[in-house]
């Protein structure tokens, strides 16, 4: 009877162990996530959606031997968080006691905002389409941003008036405005990104990806450098109403037989995106590399920050969030808080970013990424 506790101490000491160090196994996966095409190797992609869990494990582990009196057992985890740093700092934001953000607009600053609209209303189910479009509007109107870029934007083939362009032209003071489509819905709507800009978007053209996926291309002058602008929406998860009705349910009970099987068709689902993702992350990077000038991309990737899609095009360049914005960033207001999808990269040769917004609108399933910049002299 004496020895139990020791037998049962050993036990659980072994135990915390063996997790531990499926801990630091995982954290390592996720590692190699945004370095590893997943077109070419299947499943190491996956991981790039639980790094922030398997980040916040790790630290929970170093915190638990520390208070053990196992204390050099914390290094198991300390050691994989060093070896992970460059990872951490790209899920994870630090400016807390930076600068505060600017987002005031005068000579020698330039706004940008990219927002997925998710239809302005156009999907709503209950009554709400009206209201939505009119909160996207009134956003705008209130941001008065100077490049505005928006995906999932929707027209009706057989408009004239083109009310929605007109009232957003009027509303953000635009001279410009372009459109293209990359979907449609039905036989009367068609979808797509549309660019709305204060400034001439000169040389403006589109890439074709694949059959719904384009990147549009333009040339914009500030202060007398040119810097060559590309707008995304790359492929989706696909998952629709019914999937995410699903996750939330799973996420509030314990998944039995089924919710494991189906959870299969989610893996295979999502391998398959990251796979058609990652060949288009390889063409935007070439883009990239050919364009004679300093660089701006932004758009929808549908990828978070750990991944080989936002690895890839980032590149070299600087990510505005992890400049000027706190914490993970979530601009996917739905599902979990980790989900940073919209992406701001820039040159900081010609640009340096001086605030950074992305305030939570239920207008959208996306959050707004509204950026300042100050143009380099």
């Amino acid at each position: 009877m004496e020895n139990k506790p020791g037998i049962l101490n050993r036990l659980i000491s072994h135990t915390l162990i063996i997790f531990n160090l499926g801990a630091a196994l995982w954290l390592g996966c996720c590692r190699l996530a945004p370095v590893v095409n997943p077109a070419h190797y299947r499943f190491i992609a996956i991981f790039s959606l639980t790094t922030v869990f398997a980040v916040i494990t790790n630290f929970i582990f170093v915190i638990l031997w520390l208070l053990s009196r196992k204390k050099l057992r914390a290094l198991i985890s300390v050691v994989t968080l060093v070896v992970c740093y460059r990872l951490i700092a790209t899920v994870f934001a630090f400016n807390y006691f930076n600068d505060p953000n600017d987002m005031a607009q005068h000579k020698g600053t330039i706004k940008i905002m990219h927002w997925n609209i998710h239809g302005m209303g156009l999907y709503s189910k209950t009554g709400s389409g009206k209201k939505d479009k009119d909160q996207v509007i009134n956003t705008i109107k209130e941001q008065q941003p100077d490049i505005l870029s928006l995906p999932e934007y929707y027209m009706y083939r057989d408009s004239s008036t083109k009310d929605n362009e007109k009232k957003i032209l009027e509303s953000g003071g635009f001279k410009e405005y372009h459109f293209d489509v990359d979907n449609t819905l039905g036989i009367h709507v068609v979808l797509g990104t549309a660019i709305f800009s204060k400034y001439p978007l000169l040389n403006y053209r589109v890439h074709h990806l694949g059959d719904w996926i384009i990147v549009q291309q333009a040339d914009v002058q500030l202060e007398g450098k040119t810097m060559r602008m590309f707008f995304l929406h790359l492929l989706s998860f696909n998952i629709n109403d019914y999937d995410r009705a699903y996750l939330h349910e799973v996420k509030e009970r314990t998944p039995g037989i089924a919710e494991i099987k189906r959870s299969r068709s989610f893996i295979w689902k999502f391998n398959r995106a990251f796979a058609i993702r990652a060949e288009e992350a390889d063409s935007v990077a070439a883009m990239i590399k050919a364009s004679p000038y300093p660089v701006f991309v932004t758009g929808d990737f549908n990828d978070l920050p750990a991944s080989y899609t936002y690895t890839t095009i980032r590149g070299k360049l600087n990510d505005a969030f992890l400049d000027k914005g706190r914490g993970f960033g979530r601009t996917y207001n739905q599902l979990l808080f980790t989900l940073r999808i919209d992406h701001m990269f820039y040159d900081p040769a010609i640009l340096r970013a001086i605030g950074y917004r992305s305030p939570t609108i239920y207008a959208s399933d996306h959050n707004p990424v509204i950026v300042n910049f100050e143009l380099m002299k």
